[in-house]
């Protein structure tokens, strides 16, 4: 497993919840991580 890639999920799955669940207003930094993520899954996949 790739601690990186799944630091970056926690992430997502964490500020997206907190969103949908009313603790926070918008999803703060969900564009960023959700990037992240992916750019993080293609570059495991170019290996």
């Amino acid at each position: 497993m790739d601690i990186p890639l799944l630091i970056l999920g926690l992430l997502l799955v964490a500020s997206l919840a907190a969103f949908f669940t009313g603790v926070l207003p918008y999803p703060i930094g969900w564009i960023i991580l959700t990037i992240a993520f992916i750019a993080r899954l293609l570059f495991l996949a170019g290996r």
